[in-house]
């Protein structure tokens, strides 16, 4: 299993870079899942997906592809269905699936996506993909995918929160005779309503157990995603923010734990020999200049961000602009030629 999680800002194209990167591997022979938790949904177009199936292999007729390709789009509900029944018994899976504040959850509660995210790769894991590629949101949400399921794990783990599951179905059904879960309920009970405050109790002592059952997972997956034998990321970038962003999320990376392989810089330019037909109007003679000036000024800052990222990761990747959107597996092709082997 070889997992590689691609960051990067808005608009550099880490969206194809993972969906070309994937599909290369796909080509080599291996059977490989790209999968996106950008909320933008890139990966959609990218990959011309159908909308409405949330995981769907991809056609690779055209590319001659001695492997699959698999393509996912994050699907909260489904995934939160799957993490309940692997937890409980199918008649408590029922209960929770039914009950009003696990719907609530599911559509209101800000950070399920990050939260999803790795309980989504663990599926992946579990169902065979030997290659996963995961394209991530942009910049800061990239860190809040890493971060957000270790908080969720001390969190669930913490003696009081696995008091308060565990102890409020007997209180409420009269078994427990502890002095101190009772005046604990009896005051929740007071601050927000009995009704309220019974849903909200019920439902936290029923989802206790597949909460401890993610952070149990989630805590495996995320020695899984710092293990750099199968796990590594690379920075997607362009020429002007390379040396930027290479450093950015290079020093966040590394302070979590996380190794980093490649800054891949997309879109560049390339260098042509422009030269002007004697007569050639003023406006031609214009527009070949600024396009030899913005090469240039690429090549200047691709030097800058070569130097930055010598001692880093260890392979720096260019990859030059295509004439054509990305929107299919030929244009994802193109890209793969140029990128290292996965």
């Amino acid at each position: 299993m070889k997992i590689r999680i691609f960051v990067g800002t808005g608009g550099v194209g880490k969206t194809s870079v993972t969906a070309a990167s994937a599909l290369g591997a796909a080509m080599g022979g291996r059977k490989s899942l790209v999968l996106t938790i950008d909320p933008a949904l890139r990966l959609r177009t990218a990959l011309g997906m159908d909308g409405e199936i949330p995981q769907q292999r991809i056609d690779l007729a055209s590319a001659r592809s001695k492997g699959e390709l698999w393509g996912a789009l994050l699907d909260v509900p489904s995934a939160m269905d799957r993490m309940v029944r692997s937890d409980v018994s199918e008649a408590k899976a029922r209960a929770i699936l039914e009950h009003p504040i696990y719907r609530l959850m599911l559509t209101s509660l800000a950070g399920m996506n990050e939260l999803v995210a790795v309980e989504r790769i663990s599926h992946a894991i579990a169902d065979g993909f030997e290659t996963l590629f995961i394209d991530t949101a942009p910049s800061r949400h990239a860190f809040e995918f890493l971060d957000k399921p270790e908080f969720f794990v001390e969190l669930v783990t913490f003696p009081l929160v696995k008091l308060v599951g565990r102890t409020f179905g007997l209180w409420n059904r009269g078994v427990s005779g502890d002095a101190g879960s009772s005046n604990l309920y009896t005051k929740v009970q007071q601050l927000v309503g009995a009704a309220l405050a019974g849903q909200v109790l019920e439902f936290f002592s029923m989802f206790q157990p597949v909460a401890e059952g993610y952070a149990k997972r989630a805590k495996n997956t995320m020695k899984t995603l710092r293990d750099s034998r199968i796990t590594s990321f690379r920075i997607v970038s362009s020429p002007g923010r390379a040396r930027q962003d290479g450093n950015y999320f290079f020093t966040e990376l590394t302070k979590r734990k996380f190794t980093v392989d490649d800054l891949i810089v997309n879109r560049l330019w390339p260098e042509l020999s422009l030269d002007p037909s004697p007569g050639a109007s003023p406006a031609t003679l214009s527009l070949v200049d600024w396009y030899n000036s913005v090469c240039s000024q690429q090549r200047a800052d691709l030097g800058k961000a070569r130097t930055a990222w010598m001692g880093k990761g260890s392979r720096f990747v260019e990859l030059p602009e295509l004439a054509q959107d990305i929107d299919g597996v030929q244009a994802l092709a193109r890209i793969a030629e140029h990128l290292p082997n996965s």
